[in-house]
């Protein structure tokens, strides 16, 4: 089930849909069900709706909010003036389409999740990667909590958040760094790209 795409998958890959000009390609649920077509790999969906409910059930809805809003880059909000009314919300929707198209088109067979045994270190690449960002591009260091709190709910879905927002808000890394997570992403069996989208933050 890591082998769909050579690229980000799940809610982590669904995310990365919403990029600065998201808002031409239809709304929020609108890319939600170009995600859901009929042609879609079920793997895809079942990596979306695992990752999605791994949150919803085990993160506060502060700590969802905060790592969606900072995986998407701030282009997509949560309130009454949001694109969305709450970060549960948004999470409770996708798992129900994907529900949806699961009961139509049938769900792959379950695989135990990626890496539970790799926390710790996943836990310490976000101490370390977060350790050095400046206050202005994590205030409070509430996306580093949030990021380790998620750890607990699962290390997968944590190391390719700390990934992704590490690119969306240009947190610096050290070589040695860089290629202590390129070794980690092989443990999770990763496709190329997942990690090594992140090796310009190095430079």
């Amino acid at each position: 089930m890591r082998h769909v795409s050579s690229f980000d998958f799940g809610l982590t890959g669904f995310a990365e849909r919403f990029h600065q000009d998201w808002r031409h390609d239809g709304s929020a649920e609108d890319l939600l069900a170009t995600l859901l077509g009929p042609e879609t790999d079920p793997r895809v969906v079942w990596e979306l709706r695992c990752d999605a409910m791994s949150m919803r059930s085990g993160l506060t809805g502060e700590e969802i909010e905060t790592l969606w809003v900072a995986g998407t880059g701030g282009t997509f909000w949560f309130g009454p003036d949001g694109v969305w009314q709450s970060g549960p919300g948004w999470l409770d929707t996708i798992v129900d389409r994907c529900d949806r198209w699961l009961r139509i088109h049938g769900a792959p067979e379950p695989e135990p999740e990626a890496g539970p045994q790799l926390a710790d270190r996943v836990a310490a690449e976000i101490t370390s990667m977060t350790a050095s960002v400046p206050e202005r591009l994590d205030p409070g260091h509430v996306v580093a909590d949030a990021l380790l709190r998620c750890v607990r709910v699962s290390p997968d879905l944590a190391f390719r958040w700390s990934l992704r927002i590490a690119r969306e808000r240009g947190w610096p890394l050290e070589r040695s760094q860089y290629e202590r997570l390129v070794a980690l992403g092989e443990q999770f069996q990763y496709g190329e790209f997942i990690v090594s989208d992140a090796k310009h933050l190095t430079e």
